[in-house]
């Protein structure tokens, strides 16, 4: 009884974790461009719930306990959006607590 009970709960503890919410630096009707497109991604498993982010190369810094994180970006600068698993950026980024990557490639490469 004890087993299956400890089982529903850690169940019902995946399934309602969400990922964080990103926004970009924006107007209201392209603020959540980036939400939309991690939210896919961490449904296919491809990231967990705090993935590294990596804008031209640099891994950009944010307080994994916030959950809303503000990207110094607009959705005009973003010329591409790509995803690695959770696996693979721990290889490519050597951080033990990664829980995948999204990767951005912007216009202004600051």
């Amino acid at each position: 009884m004890q087993k299956s009970f400890l089982i529903f709960l850690s169940l019902l503890a995946v399934g309602c974790s969400n990922p964080k919410v990103f926004i970009l630096n924006e107007k209201e009707e392209s603020k959540y461009f980036v939400q939309q497109l991690v939210s896919t991604a961490f449904e296919k498993d491809l990231i967990g719930e705090s993935p590294l982010i990596v804008i031209n190369g640099i891994p950009f810094k944010y307080n994994k306990k916030h959950d809303t994180i503000l990207l110094p970006l607009k959705k005009l600068d973003i010329i591409t959006l790509d995803f690695i698993n959770k696996n693979s950026s721990r290889i490519i980024y050597n951080e033990k607590e990664n829980d995948g990557a999204i990767i951005i490639t912007s216009k202004n490469q600051k």
